[in-house]
């Protein structure tokens, strides 16, 4: 039964090793340095259950480095909404670490990972409140000055809870 136990837990923590990425200080400045500044958002909400039906919307992003630069803390305006989040780097973890909370009370915990090659970071959802809720934002660097945005949430059965689509054009 030991031998048992030891084996899964080598395989879950080399799982975990394998899936993390390790960056230094300096490069994980450089990517959250890429979200520093003032922008202007788009963002299409596609109709699904927690939206009932298609809605455009434009606002404003604010980011800046706090904190002796160790994380980026981004206010979104658009409209009555209003939310801060807040990334950093965990050298621990070896990933990403992203919260978000919103005028309304709510908030969110998610984790990423960067792809240097695609230049698009990864964040996962984290359902704390084990409803079988999965989510995904995909933030993809098309240039200096602009990032696309794609958010998918489901439910447990796979239906369809969240569709964003948006762009971020700095300013």
């Amino acid at each position: 039964m030991k031998n048992i136990l030891h084996t899964l837990v080598v395989l879950v923590l080399s799982t975990c090793y394998i899936n993390s990425q390790e960056l230094s200080k300096n490069k994980a400045f450089d990517i959250l340095a890429k979200w520093e500044g003032k922008w202007q958002n788009s963002a299409v909400f596609e109709a699904s259950a927690w939206i009932p039906e298609r809605v455009e919307t434009r606002g404003k992003t604010e980011s800046n480095l706090i904190l002796f630069n160790n994380y980026l803390e981004i206010m979104v305006y658009n409209g009555n909404s209003v939310s801060k989040h807040i990334i950093r780097y965990d050298q621990m973890l070896r990933q990403f670490n992203r919260w978000e909370f919103r005028n309304d009370g709510s908030n969110s915990f998610w984790t990423g990972k960067w792809n240097d090659k695609e230049q698009t970071m990864s964040w996962n959802f984290i359902d704390f409140s084990n409803a079988g809720i999965s989510g995904q934002i995909i933030e993809t660097f098309k240039s200096i000055g602009e990032i696309k945005t794609k958010v998918f949430m489901e439910d447990k059965n796979g239906a369809s809870l969240l569709k964003i689509n948006g762009t971020k054009v700095k300013l």
